[in-house]
């Protein structure tokens, strides 16, 4: 067995063969570099490095809301460079084989990747990376305004510095959290199909993924983060919990209680686990699942509407997951709660 099947398989990265629509397929090298420079906003130089294998472009591409999810493969060995001062802020996964990465003027080796590791970038400096022949990326695409304004949530004061991450992240150890992310966004297209995502599942894939981004990888902030902060007075837990029961159909995130009580994401945080035991996006989850049995108890049986679609309405990508805990909560299933 292929290595990086037994990795893939493992689930130690997301799925690369994504079902995307069909962007690119060509032979020629200027025409995948222009497509792909549209698709990311950035300028970046491609040489292909060997002749033995032949080069053919192969790249699918899906945005949502300054997210994005890019799977690619070249078919031949390639070097891509790119200049500093991205918009975007990338996670990168690859399958079939490593990828040698350099960064700086000098050109100093930065790692490589491979089916064990991730690589995140900023783009504050040049970063050069080489493909080996066969090569399947996928790659995260994130708009640096929303990492920005969500590490600003989490200081509660704007960023003194640019956001630097270590370049090569661990899938079996701190790049955990942020898989799952990029695999629930991924399933999240595979089951809307061509359609955009209900508002609340878009939210909620935003908020996970950029949590997962800021507090599990290693970077600059890091220490700043988790550092100790007072906890807010008992006044803005009431103050979200009535923000959450009033508006019902808002996607809220954390960032959006966060700046409505006037506190940081993670001051927050503390106060809903001190006060009522749980996170605030568990409280958001739970009275998001109250509304689906309200939904459940209203539909005639014989009008064809599946649990799935109830589910996703309401920001719950997985119909299994959903049972379960709609179940934990009511004592039955979904589908028995349709049946009355």
């Amino acid at each position: 067995m292929h290595p990086s099947t037994t990795a893939l398989e493992h689930g130690q990265a997301p799925d690369i063969n994504v079902p995307f629509p069909r962007v690119l397929d060509t032979a020629d090298p200027c025409v995948a570099r222009e497509r792909t420079q549209e698709f990311l906003r950035h300028p970046h130089r491609m040489k292909v490095l060997e002749r033995e294998h032949p080069f053919l472009a192969r790249v699918r591409h899906r945005s949502l809301n300054g997210l994005g999810l890019m799977s690619s493969q070249y078919g031949a060995a390639v070097e891509i460079s790119c200049a500093p001062r991205s918009t975007l802020v990338t996670v990168s996964y690859v399958a079939d084989g490593r990828m040698l990465i350099e960064s700086g003027p000098a050109r100093r080796a930065s790692g490589v990747l491979d089916t064990t590791h991730a690589m995140v970038y900023t783009y504050a400096e040049d970063v050069a990376m080489r493909w080996a022949p066969g090569l399947r990326q996928l790659m995260l695409t994130i708009d640096r305004d929303l990492v920005t304004h969500h590490l600003r949530n989490l200081l509660n004061e704007p960023p003194h510095e640019p956001l630097i991450f270590d370049t090569l992240v661990d899938l079996n150890d701190s790049g955990q959290g942020l898989t799952a992310a990029v695999r629930t966004f991924r399933q999240a297209f595979e089951l809307c199909g061509m359609a955009e995502p209900p508002p609340v599942l878009a939210k909620e894939i935003e908020h996970s993924i950029l949590t997962a981004l800021l507090l599990g990888l290693r970077h600059n902030y890091t220490s700043r983060i988790f550092s100790v902060q007072p906890l807010p007075a008992p006044r803005v837990v009431r103050r979200v919990v009535e923000l959450i029961h009033a508006s019902p159909d808002t996607a809220f995130t954390v960032a959006d209680l966060a700046a409505h009580a006037g506190v940081s994401e993670r001051s927050l945080h503390a106060a809903f686990q001190r006060r009522l035991g749980t996170s605030p996006m568990s409280y958001v989850r739970r009275h998001r699942i109250e509304r689906a049995r309200e939904e459940l108890l209203g539909l005639d049986p014989s009008a064809g509407v599946k649990v799935a679609d109830v589910a996703l309405r309401h920001g719950f990508t997985h119909t299994g997951r959903f049972a379960a805990m709609y179940r934990e909560r009511f004592g039955e299933s979904p589908s028995e709660t349709m049946r009355r």
